[in-house]
């Protein structure tokens, strides 16, 4: 059961103007985001959380960097192929804007995206399997387009657990304030309008 409209943004709209004022003790941009996904399911809308990102990327060659790093960490040293650093330049450059075409985002969240491809990438080795150590160029050979997909799928079904337990523990402990409640000899109507309350707070468990 989701609130009215008129208070998410009557809500948002306190939120942004104490976010602009010089008051750590005030709402913050965290309070913000969680009006808008609010304000987006209220409307209809499908939300999942951005991709976790435990490392912070800001320009290409970072990107590449990190790629080589957990290359030199994965496999034996006399094993590691060449590297161009003008192909690798460029690749990483495609490899980001395919990102910002494909989700529609911006050039800033796409570099990070590609991070944490690549780490799923090497963590995941048990995954892909690559018969040799893999170069920087798998991310601009179609035939290795399959590599990102993964990689993508992986880190969406963790995204997808994450939800689940998080939507499991609210409904478990929904539960367990409605058998309290019970237990203390309120009347049906009384239960009634706690059960409405506790959905609005927990979400409506499904039934």
């Amino acid at each position: 059961m989701h609130r009215k409209l008129e208070d998410i943004l009557n809500e948002m709209e306190k939120c942004l103007v104490a976010t602009m004022q010089p008051n750590i003790l005030g709402p913050n941009f965290k309070s913000i985001d969680e009006l808008c996904v609010e304000w987006l399911k209220a409307r209809g809308h499908s939300v999942r959380p951005p991709m976790g990102h435990p490392v912070k990327i800001t320009k290409l060659d970072e990107l590449i960097s990190m790629f080589n790093g957990f290359l030199d960490n994965t496999y034996d040293r006399h094993l590691l192929p060449y590297s161009n650093e003008k192909k690798d330049r460029a690749i990483a450059k495609a490899f980001v804007e395919n990102r910002m075409n494909h989700d529609k985002i911006s050039y800033e969240t796409a570099l990070e995206q590609c991070g944490l491809i690549i780490q799923i990438i090497f963590t995941r080795k048990d995954i892909f399997r690559f018969e040799t150590p893999p170069t920087f160029s798998i991310f601009g050979q179609a035939e290795m387009g399959w590599v990102t997909d993964r990689a993508v799928q992986l880190i969406n079904q963790a995204i997808t657990k994450d939800i689940t337990t998080e939507t499991e523990r609210a409904v478990d402990k929904m539960t367990k304030e409605i058998e309290e409640k019970c237990q203390m000899g309120h009347s049906l109507d009384e239960l009634d309008i706690i059960r409405k309350k506790l959905e609005d707070q927990y979400g409506k468990k499904e039934r």
